[in-house]
């Protein structure tokens, strides 16, 4: 089977209750009673979803339906592609990560990881951001600063990343070496002696809200940083852009909050970059 580029496409149906992984595992949602090999039981209404792997052959199958059981909901190109598959499991697709201690499965096949887990109750943040009311988006970003800067409590030495070989502040440079992370980031004045954990993703699809608790997902870009990064990663990153108002309030409580920022010197950096 032939892939497209696109890690969005490589999660096809079967029909209405199967789905193909990749090209060699199978998903299906079976509504009751379940079967006694079943890797995930919704309690909600007694469905459950069957894992079937190394298939062979291969079923035909399609791209994903606007209004089915599975639905896209966050997508970055090349680099990751989330599915849900209603209420009950979240499929991650893309670069290599590390799964957690929720994860059901894994897998990776040509260059690309598969992790399913279970679903975690609420809404996206991207969905709801445009409906909540003034004081609950104060709140979310309060709590989501909050959480930054408990993070500060565990310290490093040492520039490190939870899975890609490039730390993220400088991910798009050609030498991805600690050495050279390290330079960059004292040559924009970042502090650089203690560094600290840093989600390196916290953007509002990314951030679970359910009644009055808060839920921040995908850690896979973590990585211990400069305290600089934490708040100037808020005010220069493309993917977070989308996000204006949010990704504004929330560097600016940083601030608040004492958290220093490059972000001036950032942005010099890149027009410099371009220049090249």
């Amino acid at each position: 089977m032939v892939h497209s580029r696109h890690v969005r496409d490589w999660n096809k149906q079967i029909d209405e209750t199967s789905w193909l992984i990749g090209s060699k595992h199978i998903i299906r949602h079976v509504p009751g009673p379940c079967e006694a090999n079943y890797i995930w039981k919704n309690d909600k209404d007694g469905s459950c979803y069957i894992l079937s792997e190394e298939v062979d052959p291969v079923p035909d199958a399609g791209p994903l339906p606007p209004d089915g059981h599975v639905r896209q909901i966050h997508d970055a190109g090349d680099a990751s592609a989330v599915f849900s598959f209603s209420d009950a499991l979240i499929l991650k697709s893309g670069l290599p990560m590390t799964h957690s201690a929720r994860c059901l499965f894994h897998t990776e096949e040509a260059g690309k990881v598969y992790l399913l887990e279970p679903y975690v109750p609420g809404k996206r943040l991207n969905e709801a951001w445009w409906d909540i009311a003034e004081s609950e988006k104060g709140r979310v970003v309060t709590r989501v600063a909050e959480i930054a800067s408990k993070l500060k409590a565990f310290q490093s030495d040492a520039l490190t990343s939870v899975d890609y070989g490039g730390i993220d502040p400088f991910q798009e440079q050609r030498d991805y070496s600690v050495e050279a992370l390290q330079r960059q980031c004292e040559s924009l004045g970042m502090d650089c002696p203690v560094l600290v954990p840093s989600h390196n993703d916290l953007g509002t699809t990314n951030i679970i809200i359910n009644e009055a608790r808060i839920a921040v997902l995908d850690w896979e870009l973590a990585g211990y940083c400069p305290l600089a990064w934490v708040r100037t990663k808020f005010a220069v990153c493309a993917a977070l852009h989308t996000d204006s108002e949010y990704r504004v309030r929330v560097e600016q409580k940083l601030g608040e909050m004492g958290f220093p920022e490059v972000k001036e010197e950032y942005k010099k950096m890149e027009t410099e970059r371009l220049l090249e």
